[in-house]
């Protein structure tokens, strides 16, 4: 943490973050807000993720340490970028990739559900971004549209690492189930835009997810129905497998070279 006052002052002097020019403000959450800013050597756009220290308790100051440091040992093409942390006695900046795209949830609430050629290219994406996660024992814990963000028409980031655990033992890692359950999820919104579980209650909405009681529609393919139905299934070990795999018995992603604009992962579902 930065206490010399001089640096204190070039940090946060004016609208300027360190080398950044804060703009206007693009987001908030309970504990900070997040501004554009832009690089004043390079002019490259960032999100600037600010918060109050004064307002984080015991208990977010570890979710937050422990998110930054999953997030600085994560390099992937489809995971949100931290480009630096700047701290000082009362605030911490967190210097993101910029993707200001928005992010999946709005994009299909106001749009609708994505094509069929779109759907390969997001979720292929998606397993890409989970897949390199796991392998390197960090689990997300909170995959969710809203934390599926477009930097282009092509190319999506997973973000928000709040929740993100890394195991010890790969042999200890049965929470990798949970993200992969919600990848089934995503991916029956993606192609449907709506969520396969409904209640009107928490206890009969739970009820429902152990169940597994959704529907899908007809007209979803029988290749992407049987990969929704096989990540939604309850059978930890099944799916933990499918996922470090990368396969599937009906539905193999093959990923091919980014086309531009770069880095989006393309990919041609072989279906049967």
């Amino acid at each position: 943490m930065c206490n010399d006052e001089d640096t204190i002052k070039e940090l946060t002097v004016g609208r300027r973050v360190g080398f950044y020019k804060v703009r206007g403000q693009i987001g908030c959450g309970n504990f900070s807000k997040v501004n554009l800013a832009v690089h004043a050597l390079t002019k490259d756009k960032v999100a600037i993720k600010i918060m109050d220290k004064m307002r984080l308790d015991l208990q977010t100051q570890w979710m937050l340490s422990r998110e930054i440091f999953n997030m600085e040992s994560l390099y992937h093409p489809n995971l949100l970028q931290l480009y630096e942390v700047l701290e000082t006695p009362s605030r911490l900046y967190l210097v993101l990739e910029f993707a200001g795209g928005g992010d999946l949830h709005t994009r299909i609430s106001s749009g609708g559900k994505l094509s069929d050629q779109e759907s390969k290219i997001v979720f292929a994406q998606i397993l890409s971004a989970v897949k390199y996660m796991h392998e390197n024992n960090i689990i997300h814990r909170d995959m969710k549209a809203e934390n599926v963000l477009y930097t282009t028409n092509s190319c999506i980031k997973v973000a928000d690492f709040g929740f993100s655990k890394r195991v010890n033992n790969r042999n200890q890692a049965l929470d990798t189930f949970c993200d992969v359950w919600a990848m089934g999820v995503l991916l029956f919104f993606i192609v449907t835009g709506t969520f396969p579980f409904h209640a009107d209650t928490v206890a009969k909405l739970r009820q429902s997810v152990l169940e597994g009681a959704y529907v899908l529609p007809t007209w979803v393919s029988a290749p992407c129905q049987r990969l929704i139905r096989g990540n939604l299934r309850s059978d930890a070990h099944w799916t933990r497998c499918w996922v470090a795999s990368g396969s599937h018995t009906t539905a193999s992603p093959t990923l091919t070279p980014a086309t531009p604009p770069s880095p989006p992962i393309c990919v041609a579902w072989q279906m049967e």
